[in-house]
């Protein structure tokens, strides 16, 4: 059992990520490398060292630290990555956070202790954990035993992922997930191998499975709307088709809109942007989409936009 995980960081007060208030736990690591990615921090699961310039106040104490990784250049403070160990030295010394560290090594106990503490509002609310990432599964057996420590606590378990993993990280999890947002992008394995960085037989391989062997209706698939990518509607056909041949366990369909407002975190990474629009859908937008996406799938399955 691995008795640690790298976490990016814990959400409590989440309204977005299953019933309920939840508490979110953030996996670093993945293997797909989406173009319109909102999580690019967590690509690897190496800890690394997170700078937001707008933030920094120029005190000098990372200088101090480490002069060879940071300096002032005219008015600019810069942060040279090249040659960094991520050390987090100049981090701890930060007293703005304009330096962060993220992918944090964490124990089982530190995890279910943040999970713990609002616990009062899971009950109040109906709400839980939910294991996101990055690629959460990728972490299976950790996964595991958190979620069998919190189905033994009788907190809603539910698990985010995008299912480009082995299949058995989906039956490890299994018996102690309550609920899944599983993510579909694009039909065409050639178009996601060039969007997504993989071509789209696994995810949908282990979609197919899923919606087999998990409770009826407890799946929800997600697709993101990315202009100009999935949004026309050949292509959002092409994904109704799939998920109307899925079996029950899929109970629901949610579109997702475009986030243009991601460019900040790749800033921070250290990360080149690639923006796809500079505005979300509007609702008339979305409800358009929902209509094409709902003339294909059986009455059991339900289509909703966030």
């Amino acid at each position: 059992m691995s008795v640690s995980a790298p976490i990016t960081n814990i959400s409590r007060g989440s309204l977005h990520d299953g019933r309920g208030i939840r508490t979110v736990v953030y996996f670093a690591g993945c293997q797909l490398r989406c173009a319109w990615c909102h999580n690019p921090e967590t690509y690897t699961a190496a800890r690394k060292i997170l700078y937001a310039p707008i933030k920094c106040i120029k005190c000098g104490r990372c200088i101090e630290i480490c002069p060879a990784q940071h300096k002032i250049v005219g008015d600019d403070m810069i942060f040279y990555r090249d040659g960094c160990t991520s050390c987090a030295r100049c981090a701890d010394v930060c007293p703005s956070e304009a330096l962060s560290v993220c992918g944090t090594q964490m124990s089982l106990d530190e995890v279910l202790a943040e999970v713990e503490k609002d616990r009062r509002y899971y009950n109040i609310s109906g709400g839980g954990v939910t294991l996101s990432g990055g690629e959460c599964l990728l972490h299976s057996e950790f996964c595991r035993s958190l979620l069998s420590a919190c189905t033994e606590m009788k907190i809603h378990t539910t698990i985010e992922t995008a299912l480009f993993v082995p299949r058995e990280a989906i039956d490890r999890v299994l018996p102690y997930t309550n609920a899944f947002f599983a993510d579909l992008k694009l039909a065409d394995p050639i178009k996601h191998l060039a969007f997504v960085g993989q071509d789209n037989v696994k995810i949908i391989d282990n979609l197919r499975y899923l919606a087999e062997v998990a409770p009826k209706g407890s799946i929800v698939v997600r697709i993101p709307l990315i202009p100009t990518v999935n949004d026309d509607r050949a292509e959002l056909e092409s994904l109704a088709g799939i998920i109307a041949s899925l079996a029950d366990g899929v109970g629901e369909v949610e579109l997702l809109r475009y986030n243009p407002l991601a460019e900040s975190k790749y800033q921070i990474a250290g990360m080149k942007y690639h923006a796809f629009g500079d505005r979300a859908q509007r609702d008339d937008e979305m409800k358009r989409a929902v209509g094409i996406v709902r003339e294909r799938l059986p009455e059991r399955i339900s289509v909703k936009f966030r």
